[in-house]
């Protein structure tokens, strides 16, 4: 039996109370995952920023403004 079937079989049993708790405790858990999720793609574009400065594949904000002519 799946985990999703597990959950459904153990929701059908369980009193409404208990089902208010669980569904606010999945919506945290819901919403830590995503924000994990975001902190390691920020972690991931910091990375790859510090690879950029590092191989001189980065310009700075005057050279960009100036080659686009702002």
């Amino acid at each position: 039996m799946s985990i999703k079937e597990q959950l459904l079989q153990t929701i059908e049993q369980a009193p409404e109370p208990l089902l208010h708790e669980a569904l606010n405790y999945l919506h945290y858990l819901l919403e830590k995952h995503l924000d994990e999720l975001e902190e390691q793609e920020d972690l991931e574009d910091l990375q790859s920023a510090r690879e950029d400065l590092q191989h001189n594949r980065a310009v700075s904000l005057a050279q960009l403004k100036q080659e686009l002519a702002l």
